[in-house]
């Protein structure tokens, strides 16, 4: 079954993203004394950083990840975060691509079939995700994307093939003003040297 990290408190979810844009990047684990010492005291934010693992934010071992610095910046953050999501939810994003705004009858469907989980857990992970979409801007993040997609070059008309080189063609077209005359030796030796001079190899 699959495992989606969820909280009872969302809220104070986003309290601490707010929280990651304004103090410095921890030098220490986000552990339970982190949370506390920054004053998330409630049991339930106990789960914020297996969630923040989850999106990417923090590594296996709890430490603060280029993702989390990344976030800081307030001009990019709602597409940092964004694009996490998605990455975190790839699933989902396969199985809803528009999953950042899909009903919670959608959602919910979707997470009880994934985890098997009870009616109380599968609403916390419907509100964990929608609160999450809430910070992000998909929009604005599939707007970038196409923007850095770089553009296919055109194809030749002509593809050479390799180890073999490409022999240009040459056309000539000669005009000939051939003398007036009955004696047909004359002209036999003018097309005579034209075949010695032109046709040769």
């Amino acid at each position: 079954m699959a495992e989606f990290p969820y909280t009872l408190a969302p809220k104070n979810l986003l309290r601490f993203l707010s929280h990651i844009q304004k103090a410095g990047v921890p030098t220490e684990k986000v552990t339970n004394e982190y949370l506390t010492k920054s004053g998330f005291n409630s049991p339930n934010d106990k789960a914020i950083p297996k969630i923040l693992e989850f999106i990417g934010f923090l590594d296996s071992s709890r430490m603060p990840t280029q993702l989390w610095k990344n976030y800081k910046d307030k001009s990019r953050a709602k597409i940092v975060l964004a694009d996490n999501i998605m990455k975190a939810y790839s699933d989902l994003f396969t199985t809803h691509p528009d999953a950042y705004k899909k009903d919670r009858e959608s959602l919910y469907n979707y997470f009880s079939a994934k985890t098997g989980l009870g009616d109380r857990a599968v609403n916390a992970m419907v509100k964990t995700f929608n609160a999450l979409c809430d910070r992000g801007d998909f929009e604005a993040f599939a707007k970038a994307a196409v923007k850095e997609t770089p553009m296919e070059k055109p194809e030749t008309a002509i593809k050479e093939r390799p180890g073999i080189a490409r022999v240009e063609t040459l056309n000539i077209n000669i005009q000939l003003q051939l003398p007036a005359t009955a004696d047909e030796s004359i002209y036999e030796k003018i097309f005579a040297a034209l075949k010695k001079h032109l046709m040769t190899n």
